[in-house]
């Protein structure tokens, strides 16, 4: 009995020693940390391949720009690692790119994946794994309408464009007198169309506009003239539309031949007409008086006194040919959201990550670049502080028209617009 008890106390002793000892192992491992893995998922290649490459762009100049100046000195000045995973937009990818990171790479963080999509599986993933994910770009309502306690997005959800735009065609109404009776809406198919034209219905009912089209379009199409003999014969006095970069170059080309007038004009909510791709390879001439939705006020760049902005949008400039943009300016500010919470945390323990994100409240700094105040999640991880702006292009230049508070110096609004003989 006495060996019995003997053998136990033994090896309760070794126990606890090997505890102690593989406790303070972990310490000493929290405490030597040289670099951090941090994962993103991004459409790297397919249809949304510029606006995931313009992402990755702005991700590296601002990790770059945090290591340069010291990493995280909570943790001793270890550096910041991306780890990028290309869903090419497709959910499937984007969860086994997903699950690839969490395991094999072993990240404490995810970063993306831009597409709704994509964004909606792939972050169920990571609430499973307990691993914090902060959204990209994708705006599907529901991805902070679930409960879950470890996504949190610092940019617009659905609803938060659509009031936009309604906004702007409500203001414009009441700074002319003049506006549309109707709406039409043209789409495309996945998570981020439905979305964006389920809200839109929504707010036209209470604001007492109508729906004269509604018509969406599965991706990546080769020719869209059934769609705009849709579009003529519905005569919507301004149309909303919702495309990534291939198709909104293919609508806008085939809109513009078509002559078709929309007398209050096309109304685009960010995605294709975001992206500098896009204009370049369109007409000036198609695009003129064409007002986007943006989560990034793309006239202010002049303005900016940020140091880290400035040398920012230079090496933007220098890597991809064009100024920063909104997709740039949310890697950059990604970026320096998790550098945020990993000074705060001062680990790279998952758990404490969370509570860091959660805690987030930014009022300034570069993680700003997008043109927000503030960045503070609320109980679902939505920034709640979140706001875009509208532009209208105007003599070659998107010129910011919506809020009025955002407008520079001369900047007035085409409203209704000419007839395409007119221009």
């Amino acid at each position: 009995m006495r060996n019995l008890v003997s053998r136990t106390r033994r090896a309760v002793l070794l126990a606890a020693g090997l505890g102690a000892a593989m406790a303070c192992g972990a310490i000493s491992a929290q405490a030597q940390v040289k670099e951090i893995p941090i994962g993103f998922v991004l459409p790297l290649s397919g249809g949304a391949a510029t606006i995931g490459n313009q992402t990755k762009q702005g991700a590296e100049i601002a990790a770059e720009q945090i290591n340069q100046a010291g990493g995280i000195r909570s943790l001793g000045g270890a550096r910041l690692k991306l780890i990028f995973a290309d869903s090419q937009s497709k959910p499937d990818v984007g969860v086994a790119e997903t699950e690839r990171l969490i395991q094999r790479e072993n990240v404490p963080l995810i970063v993306g994946a831009y597409n709704s999509a994509v964004t909606f599986p792939a972050t169920e993933v990571a609430e499973r794994y307990k691993v914090p994910w902060v959204v990209t770009g994708a705006v599907k309502d529901e991805i902070t309408e679930r409960g879950f306690k470890y996504v949190f997005r610092p940019n617009n959800k659905a609803i938060y464009d659509a009031r936009e735009q309604i906004d702007a065609l409500d203001l414009l109404k009441k700074e002319t007198g003049k506006g549309p009776k109707n709406i039409g809406l043209f789409y495309e198919g996945t998570d981020w169309g439905r979305s964006h034209a389920a809200n839109i219905k929504k707010l036209v009912k209470e604001r007492g506009y109508a729906i004269s089209l509604d018509e969406s379009y599965p991706p990546n199409q080769t020719d869209l003239s059934a769609q705009l003999l849709k579009i003529r014969s519905a005569k919507p006095d301004a149309l909303i539309v919702v495309a990534y970069t291939p198709d909104h170059i293919l609508f806008t080309r085939q809109l513009a031949e078509s002559r078709l007038y929309i007398p209050y004009g096309v109304h685009s909510v960010g995605g294709g007409s975001e992206d500098p791709n896009f204009y370049k390879a369109v007409s000036p001439k198609a695009v003129e008086y064409m007002f986007v939705q943006d989560d990034f006020q793309v006239d202010i760049m002049r303005a900016a006194k940020d140091p880290a902005i400035i040398d920012a949008d230079a090496k933007f400039k220098a890597a991809l040919g064009y100024g920063m943009n909104s997709y740039g300016s949310q890697g950059m500010s990604n970026v320096y959201i998790v550098k945020d919470a990993l000074e705060r945390a001062a680990s790279v323990d998952r758990e404490k990550l969370r509570a860091a994100l959660a805690a987030t409240d930014i009022s300034s700094g570069p993680a700003l670049v997008t043109g927000y105040q503030r960045i503070k999640f609320d109980d679902q991880g939505q920034n709640t502080y979140a706001h875009g702006v509208i532009s209208q292009n105007l003599n070659g230049e998107r010129r910011t028209i919506w809020p009025v508070e955002n407008r520079l110096a001369g900047v007035k609004p085409v409203w209704p617009l000419p007839a395409p003989a007119a221009r």
